[in-house]
């Protein structure tokens, strides 16, 4: 049931939005608009608005359309006055079909922003660092995840991108750690031929990473009266050094501040100022009344946050297309509608900020789907009027038809596909 209400609700509210783009920039220039469509096949309801546009939800939740008046269709066509057909789609210049044709992904692409800066006012600043178990090396210290084959690692998002984005690489995989214990370098080496990851598997777990999102060891809260105010700390104090050990995490100070019986010499960072204070010994049982915590993001750092978020997943939705459509990445690894609806309930189930987070991303993807040059695709009519304009001439109908069947069947082909792939997981 989960399942069945979170996938109806991401594709009402994607495919809304999606052909909301194509509708609004074409009223912009007051295109001649038919049917704004919710889905294909029969209507399960549907009204007209004052402009005589036929709006519905249609039967079969696949996707949705908004139709423009065709001079191939001479029956209607013929029935506009002369005015009228000046603002048919296919008689407006190049730039406003472009326009019109690509406000659909720019649309998802506007959503997944929104979005994801919504989610950036309700959970703290991304974290700054990766801490993890590395059970290749010693299972029983933790490390920071600093690079992948050179490549910075800031986030546990970035660490499984980076290394899924080795799928099909033959060669030496370099991790570069840091031992909060030992405090020195250390690396997990792994040599790889024609990579690949199981069905369920995680990048990092292929390598017996174990990650968590950590960050710079910041005092979010002091007690009143504790021990803590007592000797000088304040909130939004960093810890720099306890005892003789640098200090570069937040999970690495919770465990160097858990200690009983020995007094504790503690270097912070105050305002750009270097202090140093000194925490007396406690017993089991007690606390020092300080809470280490990342710092909340503000109205201006959401934007920020939701931004980077948009240009990640782009980015790499588009990189791992690439992989996907060139063979590298096997399309074993795509979902259709039985898996994403599966995720949406998993998500939904899991609170509003994971469910926020998977409509964000699958904005991205159907945005970016639809910018593949296949001609039932919005790329693909682009591509068309690319074409057209500089050749000066029309497509022959009869071509436009044939490869728009033939990118129907495409389509179609990878649709069954995946619904079988998604079958074969769950059973």
């Amino acid at each position: 049931m989960y399942a069945l209400i979170g996938a109806l609700t991401l594709f009402l509210i994607l495919v809304t939005f999606h052909e909301y783009g194509h509708y609004s920039v074409a009223r912009y220039f007051k295109i001649k608009i038919i049917k704004f469509s919710i889905g294909f096949g029969p209507d399960l309801y549907k009204w007209k608005n004052k402009d005589n546009v036929k709006f519905s939800l249609s039967a079969i939740p696949f996707g949705g359309y908004v139709a423009f008046h065709d001079p191939a269709d001479t029956e209607n066509y013929n029935k506009l006055n002369t005015e009228e057909k000046k603002y048919v789609l296919a008689n407006r210049p190049a730039l406003e079909r472009s326009l019109v044709v690509l406000a659909g992904p720019i649309y998802n692409f506007i959503l997944a922003f929104f979005v994801f800066t919504l989610v950036g006012l309700f959970i703290p600043k991304q974290s700054d660092m990766v801490s993890a178990q590395v059970a290749e090396i010693d299972n029983q210290k933790f490390y920071e995840v600093v690079a992948v084959n050179n490549t910075e690692i800031d986030s546990v998002q970035a660490l499984e991108i980076e290394l899924l984005d080795l799928t099909g690489y033959t060669g030496d995989v370099n991790i570069e750690l840091f031992d909060y214990k030992d405090q020195n370098q250390v690396y997990l080496q792994k040599d790889v031929i024609d990579l690949k990851f199981e069905e369920g598997q995680s990048p990092s777990q292929f390598f017996g990473i174990v990650p968590f999102a950590d960050f710079k060891p910041r005092i979010e809260y002091v007690e009143t009266e504790s021990t803590a105010e007592k000797v000088g700390f304040i909130s939004g104090d960093t810890i720099t050094r306890i005892n003789q050990e640098n200090i570069n995490s937040m999970y690495q100070a919770t465990m160097a501040l858990n200690k009983f019986g020995q007094q504790i010499d503690v270097g912070i960072e105050r305002d750009g100022r270097a202090l140093n204070i000194t925490l007396p010994s406690k017993q089991e049982g007690t606390s020092y009344g300080l809470r280490l915590g990342p710092e909340a993001n503000s109205f201006s750092s959401s934007i920020v946050f939701g931004y980077n978020q948009t240009i990640f997943w782009i980015k790499n939705t588009f990189k791992f297309l690439f992989k996907t459509l060139n063979g590298t990445m096997g399309f074993e690894n795509l979902s259709g509608p039985v898996g994403i609806a599966k995720v949406a309930g998993d998500s939904l189930v899991s609170g509003l900020i994971p469910f926020l987070l998977l409509l964000g991303i699958l904005s991205i993807s159907l945005g970016a789907f639809n910018l593949l040059p296949l001609p039932m695709l919005d790329g693909g009519q682009f591509l068309f009027i690319l074409v057209e304009k500089l050749k000066g001439s029309p497509i022959s109908l009869k071509l436009k038809a044939a490869l728009m069947n033939l990118s129907f069947l495409l389509v179609l082909t990878l649709f069954v596909f995946v619904m079988m792939n998604d079958i074969a997981r769950i059973i």
